[in-house]
């Protein structure tokens, strides 16, 4: 006999927390890009090492968090830190003409906070059952 199926029911409150978890990685991914710039004294914060030592798992730390607290819409809280950054560094240096391979590169740069947001989501279910 097969199992009866559930229907997934919708809660708009943790509808709304989500997108303040997004809105939330979106900033620490704008904070990261501010403070790196500044502090690393670069134009673009990706240039400068302290991203890579402490910015980059900065934002993939928020993507887990993120993904661990909303346990949904993993995929975009683990990318927002990265377009948060990504859009943060084309309004500080005026874009360019190189901004559409910023974007493949904040793709590719930012799928291991989409893992990572997959995994904390995983987890915070996993550790809740």
């Amino acid at each position: 006999m097969a199992s009866p199926v559930r229907p997934v029911v919708q809660d708009s409150q943790s509808d709304v927390l989500s997108w303040i978890i997004v809105a939330a990685a979106a900033a620490l991914g704008a904070a990261v890009e501010i403070w790196i710039a500044q502090h690393g004294h670069r134009r673009e914060a990706w240039d400068s090492p302290l991203y890579w030592q402490l910015g980059w798992p900065t934002m993939v730390a928020g993507g887990f968090s993120g993904g661990a607290i909303a346990r949904r819409r993993e995929w975009l809280i683990g990318y927002a830190p990265f377009l948060g950054n990504f859009i943060t560094m084309v309004v500080r240096t005026g874009g360019g003409s190189l901004w559409p391979l910023g974007l493949i590169l904040t793709g590719i740069i930012g799928s291991p906070g989409v893992a990572a947001a997959y995994l904390g989501g995983f987890l915070a279910r996993r550790l809740r059952t």
